[in-house]
């Protein structure tokens, strides 16, 4: 194990998309003691993906068992520790029928880990929040541009925008309710979309799109448009909210840029020619009809046909990132997908 006197930062959820980048970006920096949490440390089919991906790094983890519904994992977790990265949140598939399945791990879960911050007078937080914690709007509040001031409506909110929504909205009340003297810094990263590489052979919610795409199962690509961006720079960004000093106290968006739908899948159908992948746009009746029947249909609609700009400025210009294109991530995630069995493999040129 690494020696005693480095800094020490326990990494939540390492297991998944986002946790395993973020710490092996942690890994390969050195100057940490790094305490991982996975919710079972003897399941070998989960940590198998993290050995071959870390490497011999892999031997400078702690391991350590924690579940976002067990307060008193959470605080094990944290004790001793000088730094919390928490990127451990429920990210479903589908959404669930009762809302609460999502809400509920989430902000327990993230007031778990604000509790054990304070308890064991942790330096900094960095904490894992979303883009669906910021622009989240009913149609006449549409902006064209969103940025760190701007919050989600729950009104409006589905589900999994919801949960990310009041997590984060938790994580600063909390904050904000300690005594001056006593609290700790924060910081809040929201991502849009992450696409780019998988660390882990699983089936992810990121993933479920480009599997949509480039397994026909859209006969024509709706008129949406999805900001993106790689998942080793939300790793980096959350290093860099641990390390630059500027970051304490504030919220980041990472965005490279925003691609409509069909914008994919031509940069899909460009490089996979075998997959059967539409190339033209669907019209908005035949949508706003399916919208009577189909509650997927229907959250999509205010979007149709919207040019969304998301300012990921305050990211570059504190934190440092220099984003990977979303052009990149978007193939990256594509190869990962096949390579893990996820997508089926029909490329003619292995």
């Amino acid at each position: 194990m690494v020696e005693s006197s480095k800094l020490k930062v326990v990494i939540t959820g390492i297991s998944g998309f986002l946790g395993s980048q973020t710490c092996l970006k942690f890994l390969q920096d050195g100057t940490f003691q790094i305490r991982g949490t996975v919710r079972d440390s003897k399941n070998e089919k989960k940590l198998a993906p993290l050995r071959t991906a870390f490497g011999p790094l892999f031997d400078n983890l702690e391991l350590f068992n924690a579940d976002l519904l067990k307060p008193e994992s959470l605080d094990a977790a944290i004790a001793g520790m000088d730094y919390v990265v928490h990127t451990a949140s429920p990210c479903p598939l589908e959404s669930p029928k009762d809302e609460n399945e999502l809400i509920k791990p989430a902000v327990e879960g993230t007031i778990a880990v604000m509790r054990a911050a304070h308890k064991h007078k942790v330096k900094r937080v960095v904490m894992t929040s979303s883009i669906s914690a910021v622009s989240e709007q009913k149609p006449e509040n549409h902006k064209e541009s969103y940025d760190e001031g701007d919050w989600s409506d729950l009104q409006v909110c589905p589900p999994y925008e919801k949960s990310k929504t009041l997590a984060e909205k938790a994580a600063w009340e909390f904050l904000k309710s300690l005594p001056e003297d006593e609290r700790f810094e924060l910081v809040t990263i929201n991502p849009v979309l992450i696409l780019g590489p998988s660390l882990v052979a699983a089936d992810f919610s990121s993933g479920q799109i480009i599997g949509a795409i480039m397994g026909g199962k859209y006969p024509g690509m709706p008129k949406i448009m999805l900001s993106i961006v790689d998942v080793r720079d939300v790793a980096l960004a959350h290093f860099q909210a641990l390390k630059v000093k500027e970051a304490a106290n504030k919220r980041f968006i990472l965005s490279d840029r925003g691609l409509w739908f069909l914008e994919i899948a031509n940069i899909l159908h460009t490089i996979y020619p075998e997959y059967r992948i539409a190339q033209s746009e669907l019209g908005y009746c035949p949508i706003k009809v399916i919208s009577w029947f189909d509650k997927k249909a229907a959250r999509v609609l205010p979007k149709w046909g919207k040019n969304e700009v998301i300012n990921s400025t305050r990211s570059r210009e504190i934190l440092g990132i220099e984003y990977i294109t979303a052009e990149e991530a978007i193939l990256e995630i594509t190869k990962s997908l096949i390579n893990n069995g996820v997508i089926p493999d029909k490329r003619v040129n292995k």
